[in-house]
């Protein structure tokens, strides 16, 4: 969690002082490219790194032979999107773009150097390390950016950014994971992980796609400037609650890897840990949506007035993110990849429904229809994981039911009081938070909320390991 908070706290920091000296429109820009990228990202990877992770045998020669296809593939994704730069280019009428595209993924090259060297400190749960080469690399990169941004106030500062942060990452990987490939390639070893891989790579090569078609359909229909307008509150969405549901998740997954075919433990461990996230994650983005246009007002320039609004929608969608996030894991480490493709290819389809309707109407219903597809999302995954460990939606409605209570008072309670709060913008911001989380936190305990108990267990045995260590 520290890892994390650190890197994107810092990295959206980072961001948000670039967006003092560039336009919405050249964030766009950067936004057009997001599909692209991140369908890159997920075939270098090809699933590989799950199934390190998931296997409890592997040889020095499968880290190596892993590494090679990665490696390879990298190297052949960045050709492709090299040549079809202008294509891209034109597709938008952007012609900045191919000279944009043809530098920003050389990323892809430098991250398949690293991704067998995470996959090993993910499976020994070693994040002390990866805290370390997450938190040095985002920090050069973004002093760098912000530098670019200054000097130039130009698009390329983000494009510098991107690129650094996989320079350094992949180096760093290299000198803090002390692995090297040492073996030959094999291919009988490739083949050991590819049936689990290729069904978890179809499944995060559609989730890749479509999580990022709002940036190509918002780009083309609408404007660089909607878009751009779009992409901060989108990236401060995941910022925060992408950020805490991938911290419990990262490590839940190899928590729940030793004990896949235990499935009451498995059950019980699972449930808590999709309380916890939601108990952690949704107070935090009910906040955020009501206080989302003095947050705005006190961090950009009046060019991002309307990115306030587009952020009120993306504090919805933060706070069921944690349902179907974790809940794929249970899946997964149960083995049942060809459920996590066929799932994929179901929820997406609704999706891609959804904005192909969406688009001809204004933003705001793209929006709209964005909230309706994650809450959709978030039964439907977690229908299917509870079937694996055995226990109902009702059931799993009933365990977050005082989650829902409490965060329904806090909400009513400050939107009424803060309307009376006139004492500048960021006194308001405090005393709305503490007036929030007081409300929260009395009415989750009075609910008797199991959330509130299972995170003030792990509070206590955190504070007594600090208290071992001292």
């Amino acid at each position: 969690m520290l890892e994390r908070f650190s890197t994107i706290g810092v990295q959206l920091l980072c961001t948000l002082v670039i967006a003092q000296f560039l336009a919405p429109s050249q964030f766009g820009l950067i936004g057009m490219m997001s599909i692209f990228l991140a369908f890159s990202s997920i075939l270098v990877d090809a699933g590989f790194s799950q199934a390190l992770i998931r296997e409890k045998q592997v040889s020095l020669r499968d880290y190596s032979s892993v590494f090679y296809f990665n490696v390879l593939v990298g190297c052949g994704i960045y050709l492709i999107f090299f040549f079809s730069a202008p294509l891209i280019a034109e597709f938008y009428g952007e012609p900045l773009l191919v000279s944009l595209v043809r530098w920003a993924f050389l990323s892809i090259v430098f991250l398949s150097l690293g991704i067998v060297q995470q996959a090993q400190l993910f499976k020994k749960i070693d994040f002390k390390r990866v805290s370390q080469i997450s938190l040095v690399s985002v920090i050069s990169s973004g002093i760098l950016g912000i530098v670019i941004a200054v000097i130039y106030k130009s698009v390329w500062a983000l494009v510098v950014q991107n690129l650094t942060y996989a320079v350094c990452r992949s180096v760093l990987l290299w000198i803090l994971g002390r692995w090297f490939p040492r073996e030959k390639f094999s291919w009988q070893s490739v083949k050991k992980y590819l049936g689990f891989s290729l069904n978890l790579l179809g499944a995060n090569i559609i989730a890749a796609i479509t999580d990022n078609l709002p940036n190509m359909f918002i780009g083309k229909a609408y404007s660089a400037s909607v878009l751009g307008n779009y992409t901060i509150p989108n990236k401060l969405q995941t910022s925060v609650a992408g950020t805490i549901s991938f911290s419990i998740h990262r490590v839940s997954y190899p928590v729940m890897a030793e004990f896949q075919e235990d499935i009451d433990r498995l059950r019980a461990y699972s449930q808590n840990i999709v309380g916890m996230a939601f108990f952690i994650i949704s107070p935090i983005m009910l906040f955020l949506l009501i206080e989302a246009h003095d947050l705005f007002a006190a961090i950009l320039p009046a060019d991002w007035s309307s990115a306030a609004h587009y952020f009120q929608y993306m504090c919805v969608i933060g706070a069921i993110y944690c349902f179907a996030d974790i809940n794929m894991d249970v899946m997964l480490v149960r083995g049942k990849s060809r459920w996590v493709l066929g799932i994929e290819i179901i929820r997406k389809t609704v999706f891609v429904s959804c904005l192909v309707v969406a688009i001809h109407f204004p933003i705001d219903v793209l929006l709209q229809m964005l909230i309706g597809y994650n809450l959709f999302n978030a039964i439907f995954v977690s229908y299917f994981s509870g079937k694996l460990v055995k226990i109902s939606l009702w059931q799993q409605l009933v365990n977050i039911f005082p989650t829902l209570l409490s965060l329904g008072i806090a909400f009513s309670i400050t939107l009424f009081i803060r309307d009376y709060i006139m004492w500048g913008v960021w006194l308001r911001l405090i005393i709305t938070a503490i007036l929030f989380i007081c409300l929260y936190m009395v009415s989750a305990y009075i609910f008797k909320s199991s959330s509130l108990r299972y995170v003030i267990g792990k509070l206590d045995v955190l504070k007594n390991k600090c208290g071992v260590g001292i």
